[in-house]
């Protein structure tokens, strides 16, 4: 689809009509920085007015970008009863069904997903979400963690991918101790700088939020996992004592909202580059189904990551003659400890 320059929502000139019959024409250049009154006339009807564009204008501006990038979304019924992403080219209208959107079917990079190495919570058993203790030096790697870490970096260089050798440029990492420190080994052993490292501090690669689970067993995922295949929208349980119980816990439904964001970003940022994502576990495989297009309820089933694990998001390219956009094949897991190929079929 050819690219097309989005038309400007707000207009160089307004009409504004009073009270009486006659129109005043006057520019936005005329109000007084935090006033939403024109002080060359003293309209009060600029008010209304002006409050209704800025609506307006925050309500189109993703549809604008949208349908100038060709981009489209549909969360449709699967089979299995859950949620499916589907993704196709934008030819709509620009109507208010299309405000969501997503990167297009294939990506302009190519990218290495990698969870974090053991770290001393996964040597207790324990879980921790919480961004109170993402700084916390306490809960960094075992010196079993960094080597699967720096078994994960000799994947990514040494496999024989499908388009090419990696060729990493970029490691965008979560923030927490284990991924962080995950990070600075992978930066050594791929060779990259420090100048190389984007720290992602909006937390769209912070661990699966599971409130009330904080610090219990790992084993209390399975639960949280059987309740993500029969709703996709249940969430582990929250912490009742918190100001706000609901921002303390994530469904697969915000776990989709941060794929579709960060994958946007970096799409707008870079093309033709290798990335390499350092995240956790249930927010890696949930960014697999997401781009791939699978049900958001099996993401734990369909791409489940080890400590340590590389999974390669190749979709550059056109596809092959004969082939959807989205193909199985174009996705391809290694595990970056045993270095055993899972190919999703």
């Amino acid at each position: 689809m050819p690219h097309t320059t989005p038309k400007p929502i707000f207009q160089p000139r307004m009409v504004v009509k009073s009270g009486s019959t006659t129109a005043h024409s006057c520019t936005r250049t005329h109000m007084p920085r935090g006033s939403l009154k024109c002080s060359s006339c003293k309209n009060d009807e600029h008010e209304k007015l002006m409050f209704s564009r800025a609506r307006r204008s925050a309500s189109l501006s993703m549809l604008t970008i949208g349908a100038s990038l060709g981009w489209n979304l549909n969360l449709v019924p699967s089979p299995a009863g859950g949620l499916l992403s589907e993704r196709r080219p934008f030819r709509g209208d620009g109507g208010a069904a299309h405000a969501l959107v997503v990167p297009p079917c294939r990506l302009r990079n190519r990218y290495f997903l990698v969870r974090h190495g053991e770290s001393v919570l996964e040597e207790r058993s324990l879980l921790m979400s919480n961004a109170a203790y993402k700084y916390d030096a306490t809960y960094g790697l075992t010196p079993r963690g960094t080597e699967q870490v720096v078994e994960a970096a000799a994947t990514i260089l040494d496999t024989e991918w499908e388009n090419g050798p990696a060729s990493p440029a970029w490691i965008y990492t979560s923030n927490f101790q284990r991924t962080w420190q995950s990070t600075l080994v992978l930066r050594q052993e791929l060779g990259l700088l420090f100048s190389d490292i984007r720290t992602e501090f909006s937390g769209l690669l912070d661990p699966r939020k599971v409130g009330a689970l904080d610090f219990q067993a790992l084993d209390n995922m399975e639960a949280v996992w059987e309740a993500d295949l029969k709703d996709p929208a249940s969430t582990p349980p929250p912490v009742e004592s918190s100001l706000q119980p609901r921002a303390s816990v994530d469904s697969c439904l915000d776990l989709y909202r941060r794929a579709t964001e960060a994958f946007s970003r970096l799409e707008g940022s870079y093309a033709g580059q290798d990335v390499v994502l350092v995240g956790h576990q249930d927010v890696l495989s949930a960014f697999c189904a997401s781009m791939i297009g699978t049900d958001l309820g099996r993401h734990h089933l369909d791409y489940p990551f080890e400590l340590g694990q590389v999974r390669c998001l190749d979709l550059s390219g056109p596809a092959k003659e004969g082939e959807p956009d989205r193909d199985a094949k174009d996705f391809v897991g290694y595990s970056g400890v045993a270095k055993a190929v899972d190919v999703i079929s």
